[in-house]
Parts: structure tokens; sequence; C-alpha cells
């Protein structure tokens, strides 16, 4: 009965993390990255994150910080995503496609110009529990979800030959070892499990293609057959999940009872997203088993804090991710055929600085700004899977202490996000020798992001 009564409350915690979320494109860290893994080091722009976090949450930022933590801890949180994201833009045919200059198309229109709405709201769960086996050693387990994507347009947007929707889930399974060398020095590790599932659909230009095929054999275009029509366009959705395995580790150091240093690194994990490819619609129709391979990047970060007596402490933190590492999204048919999607994507560093006021006993209070730079390195390779900018956090927060044993955090954070410019080709196929996609799109992204979170922790 006493075993039921520890472990409940661990469930509690993590039972809103196997809830695995989609966010808006715009609304992440870099690239398709969520940071968004504690409610009380997201009320600092996360500037305290390696260094140590006074709750669960603190496995996922650094397994060594669950040294501070004394007896047995569990936290639950989840973050409320609104994105507010208009794209203003045009789509047409790619006048350096030697099949679009046979078709005699040139930079003709792929549909209407004008503002597509492509707002999201989303939620982002997490939750974690740490057991404290000696003086020396800690174990734990956290659950979130360290990637995630969605963007949604509408079926006949301007773009609807490059994407419509594209969603990835992620769940990870994360349990850690802790342990304390002495009073300076703790060292943390961890392992995951990953679970991927994505889907990513598009439509087919139809009447291009039955254009390009009666061209091929000796005839004249197909009466009615007209490119571009959104009345012969067909729709492709892929689907595929796997598992993904990797570590993390970390290291915490206190010089001084006011001074703590963090540092924290954690391995790529490359999924293959095993499923299937079906096109449906009026010219075609088929399915076919499809994979496609993805890595998601390392990381790894630098955070130091220092408390200026018992009511100020100030915190800053630089993570690093390793987005170089995904060059391209490749999808392979099981007929042979390949789609090619060029990122080419640089690595990024995210700079966070903070500080909390202890005002008593019951409230303490927290603030931050941080700096959040993307991969995309220019605008023609930025797809409207993942229209990344560069983006500035601020954020507030605050911790009511209801008990010794049950605490409460709540957080809020507005992005101001570089309004993106997008100008980029399709994907394409390699195989036929293209050097570039049939259709390109034009334009700008006006996107705003608001997140509201919360989070419960309990020691016991």
């Amino acid at each position: 009965m006493g075993l039921f009564h520890h472990y409940r409350y661990w469930f509690l915690a993590v039972g809103l993390a196997i809830i695995t979320p989609v966010v808006p494109g715009l609304a992440l860290a870099a690239g398709f990255a969520l940071i968004e893994q504690s409610v009380s080091s997201m009320g600092t722009a996360y500037a305290n994150g390696s260094s140590g976090i006074d709750d669960a949450s603190t496995m996922f930022f650094n397994p060594a910080g669950m040294t501070r933590l004394e007896g047995r801890n569990a936290s639950g949180g989840i973050h409320v995503i609104h994105s507010s994201t208009d794209f203003d833009g045009k789509g047409f045919y790619n006048p350096s496609n030697p099949a679009i200059a046979l078709v005699g198309l040139g930079g003709v229109s792929t549909g209407n110009n004008g503002k597509d709405d492509i707002g999201l709201n989303a939620a982002v769960p997490h939750g974690g529990y740490s057991h404290q086996l000696n003086d020396q050693m800690w174990v734990g387990l956290s659950i979130n979800a360290p990637f995630g994507l969605k963007t949604k347009y509408d079926n006949d947007w301007v773009g609807r030959y490059h994407a419509i929707k594209s969603d990835l889930k992620t769940a990870n399974i994360n349990p850690s070892f802790a342990y304390a060398i002495n009073d300076t020095v703790s060292i943390g590790v961890g392992v995951s499990a990953m679970y991927a599932d994505g889907e990513l659909t598009n439509a087919v230009d139809g009447g291009l293609l039955g254009s390009l095929l009666s061209i091929g054999m000796g005839g004249p275009p197909i009466p009615g057959w007209v490119p571009g029509s959104d009345t012969l366009d067909s729709f492709a959705k892929l689907t595929g999940d796997d598992w993904g395995y990797g570590w993390n580790t970390g290291l915490v150091l206190e010089p001084t009872p006011d001074t703590r240093v963090g540092l924290h690194y954690r391995s790529n994990v490359k999924v293959k997203l095993d499923g299937k490819v079906r096109i449906t619609g009026p010219v075609i129709d088929f399915t076919t088993d499809a994979t496609l391979d993805v890595t998601l990047p390392a990381s790894a970060s630098l955070s130091a804090l220092h408390a200026f007596g018992p009511k100020w402490t100030v915190m800053a933190d630089m993570t690093w991710m390793e987005w170089d590492e995904l060059d391209e999204l490749r999808v392979k048919l099981d007929t042979g055929g390949r789609s090619v999607t060029p990122m080419n994507w640089d690595n990024t560093v995210r700079v966070a600085v903070g500080a909390s006021y202890r005002h008593n006993a019951t409230w303490m209070f927290r603030s931050g700004v941080a700096y959040d730079e993307t991969p995309v390195p220019k605008d023609s390779l930025r797809t409207p899977r993942v229209p990344d900018a560069d983006r500035i956090w601020l954020t507030l927060g605050a911790n009511y202490s209801f008990s010794k044993a049950l605490t409460f955090d709540v957080g809020y954070a507005h992005l101001f996000v570089d309004d993106p410019e997008l100008l980029t080709d399709n994907a394409h196929d390699p195989t036929t020798g293209q050097t570039s996609g049939f259709h390109k799109v034009k334009g700008d992204y006006d996107a705003a992001v608001d997140i509201l979170s919360a989070q419960v922790n309990w020691k016991f």
C-alpha cells in the first residue's frame, strides 16, 4: 500500500507527457526542437537549464541536477501554444525546369494568389520523477516530447504542391542516474528511447502530369487537362513511424554555495519512418511502401547562475544544436523512386539570460530574455513545412509554495519572430536527372506566438 502511495505521484506527473504533441511550425525553438520541458525554467527563458532546476523537470536539461533534490520529487506540466501565422504570396511554374519549358508554361501561376492563415493552437506536456537512493545516488525517469511539428495549409493554397500538412510527433522515455561525487561536483547520465510518428501531405499536379504524358507519347496536350487546376489535383500522403535511441550526460559544479555551473550533452537520435505513400485523385491513384530517414540533432548547453543574497539570483545559458546533420528530407519509395527536399541547415546557438526574485516564503518571481537563431541559412532553403526564422523570447514566471510538499509554477512567453521570406522549389526526383522542381512558391510569413504554461511539483 505504501509503495502504491509513493508511485501514484509519478503516474500523475508523467501521464500528461504520454500524449505526444504537435506544435505550430513557427512556435518552436530553432528548427522543430521543443525546449518547452519545464515551466519553472521557462520563467527565466531557460537561462538556468543545465545549471540545475529546483524540481524534477531538471532531468531533461541535466540529469546531474537531481542531486539537489532531496527524497522523492515529481513534476508535471503543460505548455499551451497559440500561433497566429499568415502567408502572403504566389505559386508559379519553375521556368528553369526543362519539362516546364516543354509544356510551354514558363512562369505561369499555379493558383489564386493571396493570404493563407496557418495559425494553430497546440499543447506540449512533460513529466518527471526523481528518487534519492542515498546521500550520493539518485535515479529518475522523465517523459518528454523533445521534437514536434505541425503546419497545415488549405488544400487549394498556392504552395499546395510543396506542402499541405506536416505533422511530427515524438515521445521520449528517458531514465536517468545521478551521482554526487562530493559537495561540489555531481554527474549524471541517461538513456533515451524515442518514438517518432510522422505524416506529410501535398498536392500532385495531375493536369501537368497528364500534359507531360501526352507530349511524351507524341501527341498534343489533352483538352481540359489544365496544369495547375485544383479539380485535377491528386493528393499524396506519407505516413510512418519508428523508434530511435540515444543518450545524455551532464555535470553540475558548485564552487560556492551561491554559484553553480552546469554542462549537458544530448546525443542525436536517428529514426527511419517506415510507412506508406498513398496518392489519390482523378489522375493518379496508388499506394506503395516508403521510408523517410530523419536525424534528430544532438545538443550541448552551458549554464551558470549566481545568487546575490537571499532575494536575487541571475543566470545565463548558451545551447548549441547540431542541425547540419539534417541536409535533406529523402523519401524512398518501394517502386525505386525518390523525392528529395534539400535542407542544408546550419548549426545554431540559443543564448538566454534571466533572473529570479524571492519575494517571501510563498512567492518567487522570474523573468528572462533569449535569442534563438534559425538553422535555415537562406530564403531559398526555407520550406513551407518548417517556415523557420530567428526569434526573441520574452518570458515571465512565478512559483507559489502551497506547502513544503506542494508548489505550483506558471509562465508566459511571447516570441517576436522575424517574418521569414519564402522562395523555394518543391521536392524533386533525382532519378529523372532533374535539377529543380516543377513548382516554385514565393511570399512572406507574418507570425506572432504566445505560450501560457503551468506546472505542479510534489516532494514526498
